[in-house]
Order: C-alpha cells, then structure tokens, then sequence
C-alpha cells in the first residue's frame, strides 16, 4: 500500500511539474545571438562576443540603421542532450564537446547612411565547448535528475524526518511527503543541471564574414569591401550568487579592407589589411550585463577601440543594448561609439525532451 501511494503521487507530481525539467529542458531562457556581420563593420555595441547556445532566430537593431537578421542551423530534430553537445545516451556526456561545431549561426545586416551602404553576411560557430563540472558530476546528476534512486529516497526521507519528527514513518502521510520531498529535490536538480549546461566555463568560437560596399547607394556601383575571419576564447568563472558569471575574452582578428577610401582620389579603391587584437571583461548579474572591451589595431594602419557597454533583459525574449566609446576611426573621420538598441529572439520550440 506504501510503495502504491508512493507510485502515484510521483506520477500525478510528474504529470503536473516535472515535464518541464525533468522530463523536458526548457530553452526559452538561452542567450540571444550577436550578429556576425554588426561585428565585422564594427558597427555594434560590442565586436567580441560568443555564440555557444542561441535562439533559433533573432533580429538586432543597434540603430534603426543597423537590423541584422541571424539564425541557427542543423538544429530541428535534437534531443535536449544533444542541444547541448551531448549524445543521446548518458554514456556520451562529456565535459569536453565539440559537436556543436555543425551547428553555425548565420547572420546579415543592411547597413546604410546618406553617401554609401554595406551588406554584410557573417557566420560563427563553436568549436569547443568546456563545462564547469566532470563528466562523471555531470552524468551523475542527470540520473540522479531523472530516477528515483536510493540516495535521493534517503535524502528526502532525512528531510521529512527533521521537518515533521513527530510523523510516523510507516504512516501514509510520511510516504506522501516524502513523494513530494522527492519531487522538489529533482526539480531543483533538473534546473541546476539547465543552468550549468547554459553557462560553460570554456568557449571557443570562430566566425567569418564579408560585405560589400555601395558607393553612393547605387546598385550598379557596388564592389568588395571587408572580408574577415577571427576567434574568440570565453572564460565564465561564477561569482556569489544564482547567475551571477564574470566573463573574460580573449579576440583576434584578420581582416581585410578592400574598399577604404581615398581622400586624393575621392574614391573607395585603397586596399588595407589589419590584424586586430583585445579582450573584454562582461559582469553578468541575473538580468543585467555591464562590460568593457578594448582592441587594438595593427598592420596597413593603427587604430584601437575602446567601448563600454550595457545590456538589459526586459524578458527571455527581449535585450535592451547599449555602448559608449570610441571605435575605430571610420572613412568620414568618425570614431564615436554611441548606440542604443533593441535584440529580439525566439526558438521554434521552447521545450525538448532530455532523451527519445
């Protein structure tokens, strides 16, 4: 009769809540993607970024100006183990994954003023993805998340013991308590597994991209403008607190200028190439993002760019970004950096299963 009760307030509990953890992971609250192609104009509140785990779609305005569209691919039929770089089985989680590396995100981007336009296409991807705990922490806390084990039975036994000592633990009560002491052990397991997974401690992530330029915003006179290739190293140690990371890039950069412009000439035919280099320090407290970034410009021509920036999550949805400070100097002898912009994201399913 116990064991029965037991049964069934698990079941009734599962049907109710834990569909949604530890049954299925929840994906509405991953990060919404930067552009690729914002970062190779350096027309954006922040260049270095990473694109580990991102929405399916996105939209980002850094000025009305500036509306880049960016998706992901090759991620319609995954598991939530594979989502996150695993395979389908418990065996294949692995602290170390690189099989997000077939999983790009494309972006492109319209950027246009009153003498010239840019169109620009990017492409980012990860390469290797680095979590904070063990394989073996890991897999543990997956079966544990998902089965009612003996240990989790005696913790949650422990538990109703310490809260109600004068319950008898032969007593129906005691076994439906327990059930539901059970129950919130696995849910908070099952979010804590979600958080950990959303949050790597290691990223590297390469990305390219390329534009081209139209000179007094006719089609007709279009020509090559900017190609580049780079890679970004993130480290995303925790601080005190439930979501609370500092964040430290590592960014390089080779990049191409074929359409710089001359002003002897008064044209776009000066062909530069740059090599830059920098990082960036980001403090993520729970729904707000502060940071810095500095890169420094060497090869045809030294320059540096050095922004401060914001970020505000308004809800899963929807970042409220803005940046301050110098960029780098542009053809019409401009180097201010002062945007204010909205990034808009959805996933073509919020919830997948952890396993077929």
């Amino acid at each position: 009769m116990k064991k029965l009760i037991l049964l069934s307030v698990l079941v009734i509990t599962q049907i109710g809540i834990s569909q949604t953890t530890t049954e299925q992971v929840d994906l509405k609250s991953i990060e919404i993607s930067n552009s690729t192609a914002l970062s190779l104009l350096d027309n954006t509140a922040a260049v270095i970024v990473s694109n580990s785990n991102c929405k399916d779609f996105s939209v980002n305005t850094e000025n009305l100006s500036n509306i880049s569209f960016d998706g992901t691919l090759n991620k319609g039929k995954l598991t939530g183990l594979e989502y996150y770089g695993f395979g389908t089985t418990t065996d294949e989680i692995k602290r170390v994954t690189w099989d997000k590396f077939s999983r790009p995100t494309i972006s492109g981007v319209l950027n246009k003023n009153d003498s010239i336009a840019n169109f620009a296409v990017g492409l980012s991807t990860n390469v290797v993805t680095i979590y904070r705990s063990s394989s073996k922490e890991m897999s543990d806390s997956y079966y544990a998340m998902r089965n009612q084990t003996e240990q989790l039975t005696d913790l949650a036994e422990r538990k109703v013991r310490s809260v109600n000592p004068s319950l008898d633990p032969s007593s129906d009560e005691f076994d439906k308590k327990v059930a539901i002491e059970m129950n919130a052990i696995q849910m908070k397991m099952a979010d804590k597994f979600a958080e950990d997974l959303k949050k790597p401690l290691l990223m590297f992530d390469i990305a390219s991209a390329y534009s081209v330029l139209y000179p007094d915003n006719k089609y007709k006179t279009s020509k090559p403008d900017r190609i580049g290739v780079w890679g970004t190293v993130t480290f995303s140690p925790k601080l005190q607190g439930e979501k609370n990371y500092l964040n430290l890039y590592v960014f390089g950069r080779y990049l191409e200028d074929k359409s710089v412009y001359n002003k002897v000439n008064a044209n776009y035919d000066d062909y530069f190439k740059y090599f830059d280099y920098g990082g960036k320090v980001q403090f993520d407290f729970d729904n707000v993002s502060v940071g810095y970034e500095y890169i420094n410009r060497n090869g045809d021509g030294k320059d540096y760019r050095s922004v401060g920036f914001i970020q505000y999550k308004v809800n899963t949805d929807v970042y409220l970004t803005g940046g301050f400070g110098k960029n780098f100097t542009s053809d019409a002898d401009k180097d201010l950096v002062s945007m204010f912009g909205i990034r808009w994201g959805i996933n073509k399913k919020d919830k997948r299963d952890w396993q077929k």
